[in-house]
């Protein structure tokens, strides 16, 4: 079965669906069933709504639910989604209480008028909504130069308007705007990005055989007792599925955790190097929240990963994070969203729990990652280490899938120039 893909769009002025349509042909090239639908323009101002003349149907939450894989495509305002694409994404509630919109891939395009007006700050909030349906997030490559030519955005894809029949800087007036041909390209690159993972990710009927189990790399931050107990029990919970596993640690900068010290929960764990991650399948990152951010010795190995002429280890691959804090609410949610966004510079696909289990809310429900806040003791409690095994598991089951050659299925087929007809993109809701 060919992967099937929705590309949902909100646009005024044509710029959002110029990308929309980029990226859908992206989508159909990497052997995706493809939808592309819009967003109905609400309370727009007179004269600057051209929603109306767009052909494509309106999105619903059935389709959300249809897909394998999602292209999410708003304009930014205030350096959020437009109040017409969190209408709908909010219409997706019902689905997300019953647990139905977990495990689909999900990137983000969007366009502001200035370079620095707030499109990573968009793409990152329709990242969270993803999170919180239990869905994996799929950045830009940072590695392929299509992308570098298009600005870099490891989030998404984001563009800056210009009207149409004005010179290069886009001065002039006019309402209808055009998108450069390097952005279209972005576009294109993202889309069929996100179909070629949703391919691998489509649990097949008959999967391709492959060699060996899964192997899963959890790397923790030596400086934290209680991250380092957090990391054992993701490993436990990846080796319950069948999963290989290599534990690791990176040296802190504030001397030897209180755990390690006395050797209460066994001898530390091998020094992390690149290598553990390219030999793993799937990777989980864990250690102590500082001033809202993960501790610096694990930034600093990611930083280490980071692609420069080519694919880095991460690159492709699942990840996800777990913290430790000194207070409930002192970093436990923004230092892992931070630390998702180091991953996307990684080129990972971003998997995060999500609410895919009941230990998840019975650990405080954080879908970001598993946390724990010191004011509960030194000690996870039980709740907090079924989630973080919960975590590893779905390390494990989710490197297994991506490890996957596609389905021999979902073939490519040619891209065509330009934007493509409708006969190419699927516009109905029937289900085959």
């Amino acid at each position: 079965m060919r992967p099937r893909v929705a590309v949902v769009y909100h646009s005024r002025r044509g710029t959002m669906r110029a990308l929309a349509l980029a990226a859908a042909e992206g989508a159909r090239a990497g052997g995706a069933r493809v939808r592309v639908l819009r967003v109905a323009d609400e309370g727009a101002d007179e004269g600057v709504n051209e929603n109306g003349r767009w052909p494509e149907p309106l999105a619903g939450p059935d389709d959300v639910l249809w897909v394998d894989g999602l292209v999410l495509a708003t304009p930014t305002y205030f350096g959020n989604v437009s109040a017409s694409f969190k209408r709908f994404l909010e219409t997706t509630s019902p689905l997300w209480r019953k647990g139905l919109l977990a495990d689909r891939l999900v990137t983000g395009m969007t366009a502001s008028t200035c370079t620095h007006g707030g499109r990573e700050a968009t793409l990152l909030s329709l990242h969270q909504t993803a999170y919180h349906w239990g869905s994996w997030v799929v950045g830009a490559d940072p590695a392929d130069p299509v992308f570098r030519s298009a600005g870099g955005n490891p989030y998404g894809v984001s563009v800056e308007p210009r009207p149409r029949g004005t010179d290069g800087a886009g001065t002039g007036t006019g309402i209808a705007t055009a998108v450069g041909a390097a952005e279209q390209e972005a576009a294109r690159a993202l889309g069929h990005r996100l179909a070629e993972l949703t391919a691998r990710a489509r649990p097949a009927p008959a999967a391709p055989t492959v060699p060996g189990p899964v192997k899963v790399t959890v790397v923790h931050c030596a400086d934290s007792g209680p991250a380092r107990l957090l990391a054992q029990e993701c490993a436990a919970g990846a080796r319950s599925v069948g999963a290989r596993v290599r534990l690791r640690r990176v040296v802190g900068t504030s001397g030897p955790a209180r755990a390690e010290a006395a050797g209460w929960n066994g001898p530390p764990a091998a020094l992390a190097t690149p290598a553990d991650v390219a030999w793993a399948d799937a990777v989980v990152f864990g250690g102590p929240a500082r001033v809202g951010a993960m501790a610096p010795p694990l930034l600093e190995f990611l930083q280490s990963l980071e692609p420069a002429a080519g694919p880095g280890p991460l690159s492709g691959k699942p990840a996800s994070g777990f913290v430790a804090t000194a207070r409930p609410h002192a970093g436990s949610e923004s230092a892992l969203l931070a630390f998702h966004h180091v991953l996307l510079h990684s080129g990972a696909v971003v998997v995060p729990p999500g609410y895919t289990d009941p230990a998840v809310f019975a650990a405080g429900g954080n879908p970001y990652g598993t946390s724990h806040p010191l004011t509960a003791g030194d000690v996870p409690t039980p709740a907090v280490r079924e989630a973080a095994r919960h975590q590893g598991r779905r390390a494990a089951l989710s490197g297994d899938l991506l490890r996957r050659a596609a389905d021999a299925s979902t073939e490519s087929i040619p891209s065509t120039e330009g934007i493509p007809s409708t006969e190419s993109i699927e516009n109905t809701r029937v289900i085959a």
